[in-house]
This record gives structure tokens, sequence and C-alpha cells, in this order.
């Protein structure tokens, strides 16, 4: 991999890491409590319908754990690909403005209305990039809503089909994004989201209903293989940046509205070190 050496790197982390312990972690995403309340699911209730949604996976690990999590979240609904744009208005709204969506890798705050692939619009960015394993945009893998997100067309091409790591040079309209030629390092707000997206899909799709056995591995540059990278540091992603207010919201909207499956890896994030 080519990486352009950032200095400032490993003072972001560290503060990162020291904001996350503290529980301080100022996110895009974890916008002010009073904003989101009105559509939060109490945390009570949140707890006590995971719990009895983990039902079947409690006391399991390692590989038991995975096997049993990817029974439990295949049993979902789907959504066509042009069902994508509503359910991303509703999943990704803006609790500060209802008219808008939040952007995974810029932050920004746009016009649902703003949908397209013109300059300045959003569209539908697959996390895991669908050339890893070849899905295109087929109603599954191709459309499941837990690794689909808005973001800016310039910014979605930016990242194109890269694995995710460490390093780069800055990406232009995104800050605090980098990019080399073979992998895509997001904001330090979204590292957590995506790594639990990357894993949920690992999951998810293991091979067994036709579609390809998505896989993380520890290098970028997979190409159209049906792997993803990197894990050393995607797992180091979930650890810095744990799950925010909006993040666990989205997993609910999904789960009640959409899929009716859940992101396990948002409700238990303990659960990656766990599996990998």
């Amino acid at each position: 991999m080519t990486t352009t050496p950032r200095p400032a790197h490993p003072v972001r982390r560290t503060a990162l890491a020291l904001a996350a312990a503290a529980g301080l972690l100022l996110t895009a995403q974890s916008l002010p409590a009073a904003a989101e309340a009105p559509r939060a699911v109490p945390a009570n209730e949140r707890t006590a319908a995971a719990a009895d949604y983990y039902a079947s996976v409690e006391g399991k690990s390692g590989t038991a754990l995975k096997s049993a999590l990817h029974t439990l979240i295949s049993d979902q609904d789907t959504v066509t690909y042009s069902q994508v744009w509503d359910a991303l208005k509703k999943t990704d709204e803006d609790p500060a403005d209802p008219d808008n969506v939040i952007e995974l890798y810029t932050g920004k705050s746009i016009a649902k209305s703003r949908q397209g692939g013109a300059q300045g619009d959003w569209n539908r960015e697959h996390v895991w990039a669908k050339s890893h394993g070849d899905f295109g945009t087929a109603t599954g893998p191709g459309t499941d809503l837990h690794h689909l997100r808005p973001e800016d067309v310039a910014v979605n091409g930016a990242r194109g089909n890269k694995d995710f790591d460490d390093g780069g040079g800055a990406v232009s309209g995104a800050p605090g994004n980098y990019t080399d030629s073979d992998s895509f390092e997001p904001r330090d707000a979204v590292k957590g989201d995506v790594a639990r997206m990357i894993l949920y899909m690992a999951v998810r799709y293991d091979g067994g209903d036709g579609f390809p056995d998505l896989e993380p591995n520890d290098k970028a540059g997979n190409g159209s293989a049906p792997a993803i990278g990197r894990l050393s540091v995607l797992k180091e992603w979930n650890e810095l940046d744990p799950p925010s207010s909006f993040e666990e919201h989205r997993n609910d909207v999904i789960f009640d509205s959409y899929q009716h499956n859940r992101n396990p890896f948002i409700d238990h994030p303990e659960w990656v070190e766990s599996i990998w």
C-alpha cells in the first residue's frame, strides 16, 4: 500500500482514544440529546428489546457466536435499490432538520431532495464496496441498509471501491478524511461506524444464500475479491469510536421499519474482539 505520511496522525488517534475513554467523544453524528430525544428509543426500552433479540446467542463466543449471529440477522426483510433512497431519508435524517440527511464522510447536513448523481448531490454509498464480491445492486448485500449511507457524490467517487486503512492525502471537500491508491480513512467521528458496518456484512453474508462469503482481511488492495480490509485497523476504530446516539437510532429505524434485523456490533461492540 502506498501511504503519504501524516505526522499529526498519532496525535489525532491519541486524542480520540482519550475522548472515547472519558465518554466525551463529540461527533457530527452525536448531536445534542435534546435534538435527538423526540426520535430516539429510550435507553431502557432499547436494552430490553436488544436483550430479547439476542437471546439465542447468549453465552456464545468466537466462531460459535459468529455462526449464531449469522442465523439471527439473516432473518430479515429486504428493500430494492430504488427503495433505498426513501429509506436513507429516514435512517440518516438530520435530527436538527427533518428536511435533511447527514452525509457519512463529510458529516454535512444536506437537503433530502438533493438525491442524485450531479455535483453537490448526495447518493448511495456502499460502505462494503459492491465490487468486493461483485454483488452490484442486487437485492440483498447490494441494498442492505446496514451498510448503505448518504454521501456527497464527489466524495463517494474519491472513496470508490478502496479498502479501509489509516493514511493518505486529504480528501477534497471532506475534512478529516484521507485516501491513497488503495485505501480510504474516514473522519474520526465515523471510524467506528465504518468498522461496525463492515463487520456486520461479514457476518450477515456468509456464502450460504447465493451471495459471496464476505470476509474482512488484514490487507488493502483486495480488488474484486469478496474481502475488505484492514481488519486490524477496523478493530482499532471500533474501540476508539464507540456507537453514537445517531448510530444507535439508525439501527432501531432499520429494525423497526425496514429490514427487521439489527447490526449486532452497534448493540454489542465488544463482540468484535470475541469473533476476530
